[in-house]
């Protein structure tokens, strides 16, 4: 009797701290957000009181085993504020290429590397000093060319 009480004691043990460790991986895992196999995180999102500018700053990391060209659509990335008004860029940064309003750019095209995420930083200008609430990402699919898909970010 004394060795099944001991028995029924760890192995009750060891369901609920099986449950505790799966939870957590549970929790990393919906922070998550994967969208045609490009990861996207947010690095920052920053308002300047001065300039009344605001800036968001995502990284991108593809997971395609030998990278891809990502394209994306400049006039379809845009801000979204609380009262989901949305506001077109007044630059865009992808890596290392930059795209201003007035340049009237439709698309950056960029080749991705697999696991070496991107710095996509988007400044709006006439903004308030309330924080965005997301940012909407308009890249091509890798699937299907001409097609589109629209991501919203939350910040």
């Amino acid at each position: 009797m004394k060795i099944s009480v001991k028995y029924l004691v760890i192995f009750c043990a060891f369901l609920f701290l099986g449950q505790f460790a799966f939870a957590q991986v549970g929790q990393v895992e919906k922070d998550l957000l994967v969208v045609d196999e490009i990861q996207i995180d947010v690095k920052s999102v920053q308002i300047d009181a001065k300039s009344n500018t605001a800036s968001v700053e995502l990284f991108l990391t593809s997971y395609t085993r030998n990278g891809r060209e990502l394209k994306l659509n400049t006039f379809g990335t845009q801000l979204v504020d609380m009262k989901n008004k949305t506001y077109l860029f007044g630059t865009i940064t992808l890596g290392k290429i930059m795209v201003k309003l007035e340049d009237k750019q439709n698309y950056i095209n960029y080749l991705m590397k697999t696991d070496e995420p991107v710095l996509l930083k988007v400044t709006v200008p006439n903004w308030g000093k309330v924080k965005p609430k997301e940012i909407v990402v308009v890249f091509e699919d890798s699937e299907e060319e001409g097609h589109y898909i629209e991501t919203a970010v939350q910040l």
